[in-house]
């Protein structure tokens, strides 16, 4: 008997991590993207390597998740992640005060967390303002989403996966009600291909609900509208975050 078949569905994080991982295991795994590598949302994020610190509080299965997934990055791809430390930073006596259940929250999530002086903060970070009334240090990083799913799609490939990117799924094909295969339009040349599967993952980030009808299964996705500003240089060395309650 071959081996189990998998399609992935899209080239983003969530994709090509998850055809990394599957090839690892020794399955046929094939992955159909609809535009480039990361592309999506992957290629829109803000490139941050989350401790957890940002949900601890407000949701502590998010935060250690988070590290948890930040840790096992540090072990397996080191050398495309930049390793440079967060800081969560107090300005106000409103902030000050939210310090312990920040402390606190990072105790609970094993977040590593140490409080810096305002003087130990200014000298690893000379932009912050001189208002700084302390801050907690935190094992944020950064990374370049592209390179970052590269890398997962590079050892998918070498464990025998395949990757077809500007390949956009417009059917699924299903037997006795499961489904058992994808239909899929090339979008350079406009061939039509029905790939045959004993699984199909649907890693389609905000065109995960549109995929999901395909297969007649309700996969509500609300995406928030976010803000993000670019700069032409790098104002700071680390990951600045406020250290006061998080929200919308």
């Amino acid at each position: 008997m071959g081996r189990a078949r998998v399609i992935v569905i899209g080239a983003g994080s969530t994709g090509a991590a998850t055809a990394h991982d599957l090839a690892l295991r020794g399955l046929d795994v094939i992955v159909v993207e609809r535009g480039e590598v990361a592309s999506g949302t992957t290629g829109r994020n803000h490139c941050l390597l989350h401790s957890g610190g940002r949900y601890c509080v407000t949701d502590e299965e998010a935060g250690i998740e988070c590290i948890d997934e930040n840790l096992t990055l540090r072990r397996i791809m080191p050398d495309l992640l930049e390793l440079n430390d967060g800081l969560f930073v107090a300005t106000n006596e409103d902030d000050l005060a939210y310090r312990d259940t920040f402390l606190e929250a990072c105790a609970r999530s094993h977040i590593p967390a140490r409080e810096l002086t305002p003087a130990r903060a200014r000298r690893i970070e000379p932009f912050l303002t001189p208002d700084v009334l302390t801050a907690v240090q935190v094992p944020d990083g950064v990374f370049e989403p592209y390179r970052f799913c590269l890398a997962f799609l590079a050892t998918a490939q070498a464990s025998g996966a395949e990757v077809r990117t500007f390949t956009e799924v417009v059917d699924l094909a299903s037997d006795n009600g499961f489904v058992s295969g994808v239909t899929v339009v090339d979008r350079l040349t406009g061939d039509v291909d029905t790939i045959r599967a004993d699984l199909v993952v649907n890693a389609g980030g905000p065109w995960a609900e549109r995929l999901a009808s395909m297969a007649e299964v309700d996969v509500p996705v609300s995406p928030t509208p976010g803000v993000m500003v670019t700069v032409d240089r790098r104002l700071n060395n680390m990951v600045i975050n406020r250290l006061n309650t998080p929200s919308d």
